[in-house]
């Protein structure tokens, strides 16, 4: 199993940065802060702005932002590409490649629209995209950074966007940037040797931080706790003992029924019974990661490391056997504090 990965420093300049420009613009209301960080100066030419001397244009607009949404998920997936990046490539690396991918993507989108009224990161993260996908199908090193869902996934939106249903979007930037990454990263693999059957099957597990998207997916499943079945959950929650509770009302609730048969919902009740846990012994979230899939554990650090799959009332349920909650949760606790 390989080490946990850490946080990316540059990614978490880059969010700052985005930050610090959507809380003085408003997320885009106050268009007279963002004049300075546009391409290029609006009434002005061309690129004449650039040409005397204002280079710093062709990078800035990836930090505007227009939109809570708009500015959330850019930064989510320059959390969870750019840490794949400057694990694999170093923080130099990875800032040239935010630098070069920007400087393109931010040029082809005025030139090839007139208007200097974009922004965003999704240029910088389709260019990050494109590096790590066609990097893995080459590398070793890479093939499993990349699941089959977050490929289709990214693909699919990239092809809506160029629809015109979503509303205006810098298409030519995202465009340019899945180019620009995709080309550099086959140019950097032309020196390396074929990849055999064995490279490209599924590598060892890899312990993985929770990604953006894996916290959206167990705080969606939280709130189904908290309230599909029991409205008065919310408070409950905040306690150990009535995270268990509520666990078990609705196992009891839904007793010998077909309620709880979708495995989203079985995976929620385990996702409750693992942050009862977390909040008991200290334990961390984190993901079992393969090329294919990403599997919630929990992992506590002592004299070793403890991994706890988080699985247990699904298991049970998908069985049909019965379930004592306070037992499950007895000893799982047993098993993570073990030394």
């Amino acid at each position: 199993m390989q080490k946990i990965k850490r946080y990316s420093s540059v990614s978490i300049v880059l969010i700052v940065l985005c930050g610090i420009v959507a809380l003085l613009s408003r997320l885009g209301e106050a268009r007279g802060v963002l004049v300075p960080l546009f391409i290029a100066n609006p009434g002005s030419e061309g690129l004449n702005d650039i040409l005397h001397g204002q280079i710093w244009r062709l990078v800035t607009p990836m930090f505007i932002h227009f939109g809570i949404m708009h500015f959330v998920f850019n930064m989510m997936w320059v959390w969870d590409l750019g840490k794949l990046i400057q694990a694999k490539k170093g923080a130099g690396f990875y800032i040239l490649f935010v630098l070069v991918v920007a400087s393109l993507s931010n040029l082809a989108q005025y030139l090839f629209t007139h208007s200097p009224y974009f922004g965003g990161m999704s240029g910088v993260v389709y260019g990050l995209f494109g590096y790590i996908w066609i990097r893995g199908r080459y590398d070793a090193k890479f093939s499993a950074d990349l699941p089959k869902t977050t490929v289709n996934m990214m693909l699919i939106w990239f092809l809506l966007c160029w629809t015109g249903l979503l509303g205006p979007i810098a298409n030519w930037a995202h465009t340019v940037g899945l180019v620009v990454g995709a080309l550099w990263a086959f140019l950097g693999t032309r020196a390396l040797p074929a990849m055999t059957a064995a490279d490209r099957a599924p590598q060892n597990q890899r312990l993985e931080y929770l990604s953006m998207a894996d916290m959206l997916l167990l705080e969606e499943q939280r709130r189904w706790v908290r309230e599909h079945y029991l409205p008065e959950a919310e408070h409950k929650y905040e306690s150990v003992e009535g995270k268990l509770s509520i666990i078990d009302a609705i196992v009891q609730q839904n007793a010998g029924s077909q309620k709880l048969r979708q495995l989203k919902q079985m995976l929620a009740l385990d996702t409750a019974l693992a942050d009862a846990l977390v909040q008991d012994t200290g334990a961390q979230w984190a993901v079992l990661a393969d090329d294919d899939k990403r599997v919630p554990v929990l992992m506590k650090e002592g004299a070793r490391m403890q991994v706890l799959a988080v699985n247990a009332i699904s298991t049970l349920l998908q069985r049909g056997e019965a379930i004592v909650v306070q037992q499950l949760f007895e000893d799982a606790r047993l098993r993570l504090l073990q030394e």
